[in-house]
C-alpha cells in the first residue's frame, strides 16, 4: 500500500492536468463519421479564448497537432493556435467556406462556394493547389493515405491526389453532393440529393451497391460496422445494412413532421441526431423507436457529439447544450449568442465551435 500511495502534492497536480490531446481531424472527427470523441468531457466548461470571425462559421473546426482550422462565411480559412487562440494565418478562399476541411501531408484541404477546392500549405498558409470545379463544395473532405476524397454539387465525387490535385477518379452520382464522405473497411460512402446510399470502392472508384432511400439527402451518413444511419428531407431517420443493402428501420417522430439536416451519433443502443423540429432525438439503434428527445428553441442542424456519457450540440436558438446521454437531461448550456449550425469538436480538455454571430469559442474543463 506504501508504495502506491501518491504523495498529496503530486495527486493534486495529476487532478488540475489537462486530459491528453487528441486530434479532430475531420468531420465528425472520425473516418466512419460517427462522433464519439476519444476522451470524455463533462461540464462545466469555462471559456479559454473566443477569437472574431465576422463573416459568420457555418463550418465545423478540425483540430491537428495544436492548431484550428475552420472557414468563415466571408471565404477566409484559419489557423488558430488551439493554447491561446492567436491566428497562425488567414487564407482567403473565392467565395465562403462552410464546409470542415481535412489534414494531410502538411496541408489543409477544403472547398468553397464558388466551386474552388484548395490545397493550403499548413505551416505558411500559402497556396499548394486549387482545382476549379463546376459547382460549390458544400462537402466536408476526408484526407486518406494516398486520396482526399469530397463531394461537389456537380453531383460527382471527387478522388485528388493530395499531392498535386489530380482527379485520381471521380464517381457521377444523379444530383448534388452535399454529404461527406465517410470511409471504412476500403469502401466509402455518400449520400445526396438523388436519395442514394451509396458504397465506392476507394482504390478504384466502382459502385459495389446503393440503398434507395427514395427521399432527399443532405447530411451525411454515419457508418457502425456493417450498418449506416442517416436522416432525410422526408422527416426520417434510415438504419441500413450496407453489405446486405438493406433498409432495416425508418424513424418517424410520433407527432412532428420536420427534415433531418445534422448526421447522427451511435453508442450503446442509442442513434441521437437533432432535427429541424428543435428537437435533440434518441432513437433505439435495435427497434427505431424514439427513447427520449431534448426540445431547444429552434431547429437542431448541428451534429451532436459524445464525450464519455455526454451528448454536445448546437442549435439555432444560439446555445450549446450538455445533455445526458441515456436520458436526455440537460446538464449545462452556455449561450454562444448567433445560430450555430457547426458541430463541436473536441481534443482532451478543450471544445471548439462557431457560430453565425461571428464568433469561435474554445472552452476548457
Amino acid at each position: 500500500m506504501l508504495r502506491l500511495a501518491i504523495p498529496a502534492v503530486a495527486l493534486a497536480a495529476l487532478l488540475a492536468a489537462p486530459l491528453a490531446a487528441a486530434d479532430w481531424p475531420l468531420f465528425l472527427g472520425n473516418p466512419d463519421r460517427n462522433a464519439v470523441s476519444p476522451t470524455p468531457l463533462d461540464p462545466p466548461l469555462e471559456t479559454a479564448w473566443t477569437y472574431e470571425a465576422p463573416g459568420g462559421v457555418d463550418s465545423t473546426a478540425i483540430i491537428v497537432d495544436g492548431a484550428v482550422y475552420f472557414g468563415e462565411m466571408d471565404g477566409r480559412f484559419h489557423a488558430v493556435d488551439l493554447e491561446t487562440g492567436e491566428a497562425r494565418w488567414v487564407y482567403q478562399a473565392n467565395l465562403g467556406v462552410p464546409a470542415s476541411g481535412c489534414v494531410s501531408g502538411g496541408a489543409v484541404f477544403f472547398g468553397d462556394e464558388d466551386g474552388y477546392f484548395h490545397a493550403v500549405d499548413i505551416e505558411t498558409g500559402k497556396k499548394r493547389w486549387v482545382f476549379e470545379g463546376f459547382a460549390e463544395f458544400l462537402s466536408s473532405p476526408i484526407c486518406l493515405d494516398d486520396a482526399v476524397l469530397v463531394g461537389s454539387y456537380d453531383a460527382n465525387l471527387y478522388a485528388f491526389d493530395p499531392a498535386s490535385g489530380a482527379v485520381k477518379w471521380k464517381y457521377a452520382t444523379d444530383d448534388r453532393v452535399n454529404s461527406s464522405p465517410a470511409v471504412v473497411a476500403g469502401k466509402t460512402f455518400i449520400t445526396g440529393c438523388d436519395g442514394k446510399f451509396r458504397v465506392i470502392d476507394v482504390a478504384s472508384g466502382e459502385e459495389d451497391s446503393f440503398v434507395d432511400m427514395q427521399d432527399y439527402v443532405a447530411a451525411s451518413p454515419s457508418v457502425v460496422g456493417n450498418l449506416a444511419y442517416v436522416g432525410t428531407f422526408g422527416n426520417e431517420v434510415l438504419a441500413m445494412d450496407w453489405k446486405k443493402g438493406e433498409i432495416l428501420w425508418r424513424y418517424h417522430h410520433p407527432q412532428t413532421q420536420f427534415e433531418f439536416f445534422a448526421s447522427p451519433v451511435v453508442r450503446d443502443g442509442l442513434v441521437v441526431i437533432g432535427g429541424r423540429d428543435k428537437k435533440v432525438h434518441a432513437i433505439d439503434q435495435r427497434t427505431g423507436e424514439l427513447v427520449w428527445e431534448f426540445t431547444t428553441r429552434s431547429r437542431v442542424d448541428s451534429s451532436p457529439v459524445l464525450a464519455g456519457d455526454v451528448i454536445w450540440v448546437g442549435s439555432m436558438d444560439g446555445n450549446l447544450y450538455a445533455l445526458n446521454h441515456a436520458d436526455g437531461a440537460l446538464l449545462w448550456k452556455f449561450t454562444l449568442g448567433g445560430r450555430v449550425v457547426a458541430s463541436p469538436a473536441i481534443s482532451g480538455d478543450r471544445l471548439v465551435i462557431g457560430s453565425r454571430s461571428g464568433e469561435v469559442f474554445c472552452f476548457r474543463k
